[in-house]
C-alpha cells in the first residue's frame, strides 16, 4: 500500500469534509433545504476524490461502485433535500425514543438489584422519550436541530480524517527512513534480512 497517497487521500477529504461542516452550520441565512444540499455535494465531492486519489492499484470494482451509489445517493438528496431531512428526522425520532425506552426498562431492572444510581438512566429515558417525541411530532423543527449536529459530526470527522492522513505519512517516513529496511535493485518489495535460528 502507497501510505504517502493514501495519507494525502485521506487528508483531502479530511479538509473537504471540514469546510463542508462549517458551511453547513455557519451559512448565513440558509434554510434546511440549501444546507441538506450542502451535505449532498459534500458526498458526491467524496466520492469523486476517493476516487480521483485512490492509491495506485486501489481502484477496485468495489470502489467504482462505492463512488457510484454515493454519486447517487447525492443526486437524490439533492433532488428531494426536504423529503431527505424529514425522513432523516423522523427515523432519528424512533431510534432515540426505542433506546429511551431501552434505559428505562434498564433502570428499572438494577433498581431491583440494589444499584444506587439507577434513577441516571431514568432521567434519561424520560428525557430522551421527551426528545424523540420533539422530533417525531414537530420534524420542520426538528430538522434543524438534527442538521446542526449532523454539522458538527461532519466536522469532527473531518479534523480526525486529517489526522490520520498525517498519521499515515509520518508512518510512511518512518517506513522510509529505517535503516534496516533494504529495497533490492529490481524494483520488487521490501526485504528483511535475518538469521533463522534452529
Amino acid at each position: 500500500m502507497d501510505l504517502k497517497r493514501t495519507g494525502r487521500t485521506v487528508i483531502i477529504n479530511g479538509v473537504i469534509a471540514f469546510v463542508m461542516g462549517v458551511l453547513m452550520m455557519a451559512w448565513p441565512g440558509a434554510t434546511a433545504e440549501v444546507v441538506v444540499r450542502i451535505f449532498a455535494c459534500w458526498l458526491a465531492v467524496i466520492a469523486v476524490s476517493s476516487l480521483v486519489f485512490a492509491p495506485r492499484g486501489g481502484r477496485t470494482g468495489s470502489l467504482v461502485t462505492r463512488v457510484v451509489l454515493l454519486i447517487l445517493l447525492g443526486v437524490l438528496i439533492f433532488l428531494t433535500p426536504m423529503l431527505f431531512a424529514s425522513m432523516v428526522t423522523v427515523l432519528t425520532g424512533f431510534a432515540i425514543v426505542f433506546f429511551s425506552f431501552l434505559a428505562l426498562t434498564v433502570s428499572f431492572f438494577i433498581r431491583r438489584l440494589g444499584v444506587r444510581s439507577w434513577w441516571v438512566l431514568t432521567v434519561i429515558g424520560v428525557l430522551g422519550i421527551i426528545l424523540g417525541a420533539f422530533f417525531l411530532f414537530a420534524p420542520g423543527a426538528g430538522v434543524q436541530a438534527l442538521i446542526f449536529t449532523l454539522a458538527g459530526f461532519i466536522i469532527l470527522v473531518g479534523i480526525a480524517l486529517v489526522s490520520l492522513g498525517w498519521r499515515l505519512r509520518k508512518v510512511d517516513q518512518r517506513i522510509k527512513s529505517d535503516p534496516h529496511r533494504n529495497r533490492p535493485e529490481d524494483g520488487g518489495g521490501d526485504v528483511i534480512s535475518g538469521e533463522i535460528i534452529e
